[in-house]
């Protein structure tokens, strides 16, 4: 029995349970570099690798990529040499396929094409910058002023409250209470 057999009786054992609906789990074949997985495929003459990979362009889209490719190196299909590697990036890509993750914080991720993922990453900056919008503090003393009067006299023992020395300020969903001073934020 050669080595060739060996790969036969590999693909024979995977090809069984191929048929009876099973198929590749790529997420338990992780590799290094970003690699999720590959396979190494052969017809005797050439070896074909099919790889999953994580890719990031740094503009906050990413993704995973499928990626077919011919091995060019000096490596023999069949042979026992475990010790010859392929490089990935060596690779005469025949087809490939990118997969943008359209969802960040979810641990099942959805993915769709790059525009879908810009479209999505520019939702996630438009959500950001509208919470943000509301850090400024909003000065509501004209309106506030005679309902807090009894809240100043009350928390902070003044006998008499002088409604131009009143401050009250929305900030952040909260408004603060200040008097000379005395501060506190109401609930």
């Amino acid at each position: 029995m050669k080595f060739i057999d060996i790969n036969r009786e590999f693909t024979a054992a995977a090809n069984s349970y191929m048929a009876q609906g099973y198929y590749i789990n790529a997420g338990t074949m992780g590799g290094s570099q970003g690699e999720v997985a590959h396979i190494d495929l052969t017809n005797g003459t050439e070896i074909i690798r099919v790889l999953l990979t994580t890719f990031n362009n740094y503009l906050g889209t990413e993704g995973v990529e499928l990626i077919v490719g011919r091995v060019k190196d000096d490596i023999k299909p069949n042979q026992e040499d475990r010790w010859n590697t392929v490089w990935n990036e060596r690779l005469e890509v025949i087809s490939n396929k990118k997969f943008y993750r359209l969802n960040n914080r979810a641990q099942d991720g959805f993915y769709g094409t790059e525009e879908e993922a810009n479209a999505a990453e520019e939702k996630r900056f438009d959500r950001y910058k509208s919470r943000r919008s509301n850090d400024s503090a909003l000065d509501v003393t004209t309106k506030a002023a005679p309902m807090v009067k009894k809240y100043i006299h009350e928390k902070f023992g003044v006998r008499r409250v002088k409604m131009d020395d009143i401050k009250v300020v929305k900030h952040g969903g909260r408004y603060t209470v200040t008097y000379h001073k005395h501060a506190a934020q109401l609930h």
